[in-house]
């Protein structure tokens, strides 16, 4: 785990599938929301994936929090990704907001420390400590960053939390959808951006 914890900056410069524009990283947010936003709110099916989220939080916190002063708050600490990185910078610190927290599966300290994770791994540190910004765009790189970070048996439940959440946001006219404990089917989990029933050419995503 050490490794890939020191190696983590590495993962999100792989090049990834699809282009910005409508028919390529636009496209794909929307077959994914689209599925999140029809998804059962609770698949039995899904909880064996998303207890096993549970060991990397709690592994990943830990080396987090040794690198950064974590202090969570009862509001959102950030008007950008931005505030975040410099308040890192500037005082070895950051907020994390633990509202708006219930979870199925994960207590309310255990959502709080992945969104830890989630920020300083991918919004603070990644692309050479540029760091990936609040926007779609920019978790779906985050999401690259945890793919490398979990074990296989996390990966279903990741995408759900990650790439389904950020998606159903934009799918849902950029309005916080219901928190789902769901596995979402016919999306490649470790190729991002590969869709069943449809091919990537030049980097647009096709119907097949």
């Amino acid at each position: 785990m050490k490794t890939i914890f020191e190696n983590w900056r590495g993962y999100i410069n792989e090049s990834l599938l699809l282009k910005k524009g409508p028919n390529g990283w636009d496209q794909y947010a929307n077959l994914v929301g689209t599925a999140y936003l029809s998804a059962p709110t609770y698949e039995q099916r899904a909880i064996p994936h998303f207890e096993a989220m549970i060991e990397y939080i709690d592994t990943m916190y830990k080396r987090v929090s040794s690198n950064v002063d974590i202090h969570m708050v009862d509001y959102h600490a950030y008007a950008n990704a931005e505030e975040l990185r410099q308040d890192v910078k500037k005082n070895k610190r950051m907020m994390v907001s633990t509202i708006d927290a219930d979870h199925a599966v994960f207590d309310n300290m255990t959502n709080a420390k992945f969104r830890a994770i989630h920020d300083y791994l991918s919004h603070v540190t990644a692309l050479k400590s540029r760091g990936t910004e609040f926007t779609l765009y920019g978790e779906l790189q985050a999401y690259n960053v945890h793919l490398k970070t979990a074990s296989p048996k996390a990966v279903p439940a990741l995408f759900t939390e990650v790439v389904g959440q950020v998606t159903a946001y934009y799918a849902n006219g950029e309005q916080f959808a219901e928190q789902k404990i769901c596995l979402l089917d016919g999306f490649d989990y470790y190729n991002i951006g590969k869709v069943e029933g449809w091919d990537i050419i030049n980097k647009e995503l096709i119907k097949k």
